[in-house]
């Protein structure tokens, strides 16, 4: 009896490739590709940076050059009234979209409209308002001693950083980016032949994270006011410390990123393709790190 349905279930397989193979209709072998946008606007900056890429066969070798969209139509229309045409120029990513006049800097509270048309015709949209623009008022200080020399610590020693409220945002992201990894000396009074050096703790014990040979270290702030906290700085010297007052799409987009490294549709901020259409202000300021020993 089993030998008997065996022989049935493999006639019937084998039925069915025949008639899938005698089918008049051509197999499909062709790729539509998908769009992506990556535009972000910040407050008194010129228009640059736009990013178009599309997806490539699962089929063929990914070549990172060939994702580059350099013949799209891109537009910013401002307060739906200005259009402002931009054009594609090579840049260390591969080429991006950009304003030929850099004079013209992106408004405070001001909407913005991305159109962008695809060599196929397809269409991405997109709108952000941008906020308003973010101070500080108690910025960071221009030299910080790291806590373990307690005797070279300014009394009382508080490294509080403070910033003014924009309306209608409730997260804030800080971010700390390394400006020099190997120069140290050359920044002091008077200046030295010492060199910079990541700073070790115990507690990071995998030293081969990719993660940890990063520049820029972000972090969300639920408020305006915060320490600076010792652990963000992975490199003695030189710094800039700068607070983003970002808009809800720049806000989920960074979520999104922060989170994982799946695409999630509903944290996308266009229409039309993949990826993001944001805006935000930001304030910052540059800060030296110094040793607490040589």
């Amino acid at each position: 009896m089993k030998n008997y349905i065996k022989h049935i279930v493999l006639g019937l397989f084998a039925f069915t490739i025949l008639g899938l193979a005698s089918c008049e209709d051509p197999v499909a072998f062709d790729y539509i590709p998908e769009y992506a946008v990556e535009a972000y606007l910040l407050v008194d900056e010129p228009i640059t940076g736009v990013m178009i890429t599309k997806s490539q066969p699962v089929a063929d070798s990914f070549v990172y050059e060939n994702s580059i969209v350099r013949d799209a139509k891109v537009h910013i229309i401002r307060d739906q009234k200005d259009t402002l045409k931009l054009q594609f120029y090579p840049s260390g990513r591969g080429g991006e979209y950009r304003l030929p006049d850099s004079t013209l800097l992106i408004q405070p509270s001001t909407r913005y409209d991305l159109l962008v048309v695809l060599p196929d015709g397809k269409r991405v949209t997109g709108t952000t308002y941008t906020p308003k623009r973010v101070e500080w008022i108690n910025a960071p200080r221009s030299v910080l001693q790291y806590p373990v020399d307690t005797l070279n610590l300014i009394a009382p020693d508080s490294l509080s950083i403070t910033w003014t409220p924009t309306d209608g945002i409730s997260e804030y992201l800080i971010a700390i980016t390394c400006l020099d990894t190997i120069g140290y000396g050359q920044y002091l009074d008077p200046p030295t032949l010492d060199s910079n050096r990541k700073i070790f703790r115990f507690f990071r014990r995998n030293a081969d994270n990719p993660r940890l040979r990063n520049l820029t270290l972000y972090g969300f702030i639920q408020g305006t006011k915060a320490p600076v906290v010792w652990t963000a700085f992975r490199w003695y010297g030189k710094h800039k410390l700068s607070i983003f007052a970002p808009d809800p799409n720049f806000v989920k987009w960074f979520k999104a990123g922060w989170g994982g490294n799946q695409y999630d549709y509903r944290l996308a901020s266009v229409e039309g393709g993949l990826g993001v259409f944001a805006s935000g202000s930001y304030v910052e300021k540059e800060t030296f790190l110094l040793k607490n020993q040589e």
